[in-house]
């Protein structure tokens, strides 16, 4: 039924540049009790709209002067309440988008033929005006009550009820005989449960962990019995056990409600902080042993350079001897026993550098497998049989890159550490590798940002042995640290182990307890494998003699120097020798044309080697230079590459070894 008086209460826009359907809209809705304005235009609808604030707005978009989108977007920031319906014979969907985009309540599709539908949309969006008019004002009317309440709330006897719902942290109080009368939210949420299951139901000490009841009684009695203040802790950290049994760390604050026997406890929930300091802990540690790691490295690094220089004319001499003499005698056997001597005390060098994480000319894309294989071959025959290996080897992991061999000596360190963990009472040693996918989090559980995520091989190996005391793992990556008998061991085992991997960039991880057993956990970036050929080191034939080729050798070791002269004049070449690297440079740059090829040591007074060769290289760019050194770390392969320079040789090095590299550049 049709409210003529309840429409007269309203007024009705039609903005529309074809005056006999503005007058069509006219007279149809003035039939139903509508006042109705009209404007021929959107520049006067606007006009019109400012003068008569009308409460509904029908409108056409294509008119002259001002479009009906524009008057839309002018209409909808002056009166957002306003519903503005477009009648408009633009009936494309972007029209229709873009006019609702702007503001329209609705859209009418002219010509209209059934005007019912023109009365039913303006009765309709003008219901929902006033609807949203009557909501806006009873919420408007809502928040000033509750305001007036809270004020009342304020001023009542139940003050502590608004600071009790308002805390940031769980809060419950507590009644003499412990039973908890009134919980927050936080609370609940806290102990895992409903209000209405713990009000009246739970005592505070159901929620307490056992080993913290005896303390909280006593913190109780502090606050409470004897109404201390100055004497018992604001604050105290315990165990929370919540319904779902979990425990949590939570700090409690405990305070008496004025004249009444209650408490009210308040609890901060600090588990996260707990974990975080837990893992910042652990950071910590791992800092501090990285640091101790890297000044040890620095001082073998030094050692090294040291040894090296003095081993290089010791394996010289002895090659030159060997190659003057004849085999069978003595001079030559004598010779023979001591470049082996010197070789092994090489060897010791490299592996008391090998922890310092600087060695990485001979990583290549391997598959782990094969060499854990092998190792657990070996074991099998070497070990008691007491002790029982389980292979949990998975044939089919990816690759990584590292040296086959210091992964051998890896896992075999690994195994042999775990057998002498049970040679006494026998038991089971387990050689595992797998893959794992390590997200985000895990990273965040193991403490290790020198991670990302990402696919990693895990090679486990475990015993069922003695186990190790905490002051034990706190120092078992020490160089020269062991807890085995005299002759059982140097110390170094481990130590090479944890550099070995920290190069690979990768992490070691360890889990022991006593008499329980130990397990290692090793894990390397998984790489995609190249093309095999690409990894096959290119066999070249090398001439061993020299024919007339002028060298420039440069070494600040004397005896160096020397034995590189005398060795390889003795092989066929010319050798121009110098102590002083800028004496050396002032000769080759009046000597350049006629020098072959240059061998240098990196460190020197005056210029180390690295800047004499680029120095060099910048008057002769195709001059050949080997740069030698005895300390891994000297100068990085990336910048002796980007220079130029076309080799890097450890020392000590043989007259052969060194004769082969340079008939490789002159050939």
């Amino acid at each position: 039924m049709i409210d003529l008086e309840e429409n007269s209460k309203y007024k009705i826009l039609t903005i529309d540049d074809e005056s006999y359907i503005r007058q069509s809209i006219r007279t149809y809705l003035e039939d139903y009790g509508f006042t109705v304005f009209e404007a021929e235009n959107g520049k006067k609808g606007i006009e019109v709209f400012d003068r008569e604030h009308p409460d509904l707005v029908l409108l056409d978009l294509r008119m002259p002067e001002m479009g009906g989108l524009q008057v839309l977007e002018v209409l909808r920031d002056k009166a957002p309440e306003t519903p503005l319906v477009v009648a408009s014979g633009t009936g494309n969907i972007s029209s229709v988008v873009e006019a609702l985009h702007l503001g329209a309540w609705d859209y009418i599709l002219k010509p209209i033929e059934d005007l019912n539908v023109l009365y039913h949309s303006v009765q309709k969006w003008l219901r929902e005006s006033r609807l949203k008019k009557e909501n806006r004002q009873y919420q408007e009317r809502l928040e000033e009550l509750v305001i007036e309440r809270t004020l009342e709330l304020q001023k009542s006897e139940e003050r502590y009820k608004a600071v009790f719902e308002y805390t940031g942290t769980a809060a419950v109080i507590i009644e003499p005989d412990d039973t908890i009368s009134m919980v927050n939210s936080k609370f609940a949420e806290l102990a895992g449960m409903a209000r209405q299951d713990i009000v009246d139901k739970r005592k505070w000490y159901d929620f307490v962990a056992p080993d913290d009841i005896d303390v909280m009684r006593n913190y109780f009695k502090a606050r409470v019995t004897l109404k201390t203040e100055n004497y018992a802790p604001m604050q105290y950290e315990i165990k929370f056990t919540g319904n779902d049994g979990e425990e949590k760390y939570v700090y409690v604050s405990l305070g008496v409600i004025p004249g009444t026997d209650k408490a009210v406890i308040s609890l901060l929930d600090v588990t996260e902080k707990k974990k975080a300091d837990q893992r910042w802990r652990s950071l910590e540690n791992q800092l501090r042993k990285a640091q101790k790691m890297e000044a040890i490295g620095t001082l073998a690094g030094g050692i090294a350079h040291d040894l090296n220089n003095i081993l290089s004319p010791v394996l010289g001499y002895a090659d030159m001897i060997m190659r003057s003499s004849d085999p069978s005698t003595n001079v030559y056997q004598r010779s023979e026993k001591i470049q082996k001597a010197a070789l092994r005390a090489a060897d010791l060098v490299s592996q008391v550098l090998a922890f310092n994480r600087r060695n990485e000319e001979e990583k290549r894309i391997i598959r782990i497998h094969p060499v854990a294989k092998e190792v657990v071959k070996l074991l099998r025959g070497s070990i008691p049989s007491t002790i029982t290996i389980v292979d949990n080897i998975d044939r089919n992991c990816g690759s990584a890159e590292a040296d086959p061999t210091q992964i051998h000596q890896v896992i075999m360190n690994l195994c042999t550490n775990a057998y002498h963990a049970m040679e006494e009472k026998g038991g089971t040693l387990t050689v595992s590798l797998a893959e794992m996918t390590l997200t985000a989090s895990d990273i965040a559980e193991y403490a290790s940002p020198e991670c990302s995520a990402g696919l990693y091989l895990a090679l486990e190996v475990s015993d069922t042995g003695c186990g190790m005391t905490e002051d034990v793992l706190e120092r078992m990556f020490d160089p020269y640290f062991s807890t085995k008998e005299e002759g059982k061991g140097t110390g170094l085992g481990l130590a090479m182990v944890y550099g070995i991997v920290k190069s690979y960039k990768g992490v070691i991880r360890v889990k022991s307890e006593i008499n329980r057993g130990t397990a290692f956990t090793v894990l390397l970036p998984v790489v995609c494998m190249e093309n095999d050929a690409d990894n096959m080191e290119t066999v070249r034939q090398v001439q061993k003699t020299g024919s007339g080729e002028r060298l420039l050798v440069v070494d600040d070791d004397k005896d160096i120097a020397i034995m590189c002269k005398e060795g390889l004049e003795a092989l066929g070449y010319k050798v121009d020798m110098f102590f002083s690297s800028m004496e050396a440079f002032d000769f080759f740059k009046k000597e350049y044309n006629g020098i072959d090829l240059v061998v240098t040591d990196q460190t020197m007074p005056g210029k180390t080697g690295f800047d004499l060769a680029k120095e060099m290289l910048a008057i002769k760019k195709d001059i050949p230079i080997i740069l030698c050194s005895g300390y891994t770390g000297a100068v990085s392969k990336a910048k002796i590459e980007e220079a130029g320079i076309k080799s890097f040789i450890m020392k000590p090095v043989t007259v052969e070894d060194l004769s082969k590299k340079i008939q490789q550049f002159l050939k």
